[in-house]
């Protein structure tokens, strides 16, 4: 789909996807697929855009992403878990597939991996001169 004003769901529903309306929230969705979900909203210029990271279902609970440097963790509320490259490739393809039918172009750095929810990586912190 070429990025524009057009709905969207139409497409999603065509690639396998799960379409939930949000009440009370006109123009906000959240669309489905498998184990990841994510919000997407009708911006201000009229074209769909992702309000957020997409989330993946790690033992029940909708778990962010969030990148430490030296590893990655799925996140919910304080809840951390270590997470599985078979995770980390679902969640990736995930991302991909909604950015391609939104027609969101697809970033050199994006797409060597997926984008965290949370970097907690600081490699200032601790060096003698901080």
């Amino acid at each position: 789909m070429a990025k524009g004003t057009s709905d969207p769901r139409k497409q999603f529903r065509e690639a396998g996807f799960e379409i939930i309306e949000v009440t009370g929230l006109p123009g906000a969705l959240v669309v489905k697929k498998g184990p990841c979900k994510v919000s997407i909203e009708l911006g201000a210029i009229g074209e769909w855009q992702p309000s957020g990271p997409p989330t993946l279902n790690v033992r029940g609970l909708d778990c962010r992403l969030e990148d430490h440097g030296y590893q990655k963790f799925w996140l919910h509320d304080d809840q951390r878990f270590p997470i599985r490259v078979s995770d980390l490739r679902t969640l990736h393809q995930f991302d991909e597939e909604v950015r391609q039918i939104l027609g969101i172009p697809s970033l050199y750095h994006e797409s060597l991996g997926t984008r965290s929810a949370r970097s907690a990586y600081d490699r200032l912190t601790g060096r003698p001169d901080q």
